[in-house]
């Protein structure tokens, strides 16, 4: 019987292989998808459910304390805005868009 490998949690740096190159090698430009907050978790739930689709996400963080927030205190003070390729930001934002009303309507009929 195997076993999966534990990571506890570890982030995987791989965001420079996944994100699209075009034909000369050059990364694609990053397009801003949305503003978010890690107090709750949500970008890093974001950042994960689009990668889940193959969607990789770049966070910036605020500019106010940048990375020192969420280095010192575990949670930036700021907001954390969160980019993907531009070629994927609409697939993202569908991603990201509330289920209209009238499409649970006829989904529970």
């Amino acid at each position: 019987m195997s076993f999966p490998k534990l990571s506890w949690g570890r982030e995987k740096h791989d965001l420079v292989d996944r994100w699209p190159k075009g034909p000369d090698g050059t990364p694609e430009k990053p397009a801003f998808l949305a503003d978010s907050t890690e107090e709750d978790n949500a970008a890093g739930m974001t950042v994960e459910m689009l990668r889940a689709y193959g969607i990789p996400v770049m966070k910036k963080y605020d500019e106010k304390d940048g990375t020192l927030g969420k280095v010192l205190f575990g949670t930036p003070s700021g907001g954390v805005g969160l980019y993907v390729p531009e070629s994927m930001l609409e697939d993202a934002r569908n991603l990201l868009a509330p289920v209209e009303e009238s499409t649970r309507n006829e989904e529970e009929s």
